[in-house]
């Protein structure tokens, strides 16, 4: 697992840092890093973050 900050916060507690897994035996599900509450699956938040990505409100200005 790895731990990290993301823009979400869980329900539970509050809290912004959640344990990622990283490796096939950690499972898939995406927990709280404070109160290990379930968040999400792991492939539905790289999808989401992937769509976050593509959507045209989120385009970084073009460097000068």
């Amino acid at each position: 697992m790895i731990t990290v900050t993301l823009d979400l916060t869980c329900s539970i507690c509050g809290h912004q840092q959640f344990h990622l897994p990283i490796k096939a035996e950690e499972g898939a599900n995406v927990c709280c890093a404070n109160c290990s509450a379930f968040k999400c699956k792991a492939l539905d938040l790289e999808r989401a973050l992937t769509a976050m990505q593509r959507s045209p409100d989120n385009r970084q200005p073009a460097a000068a």
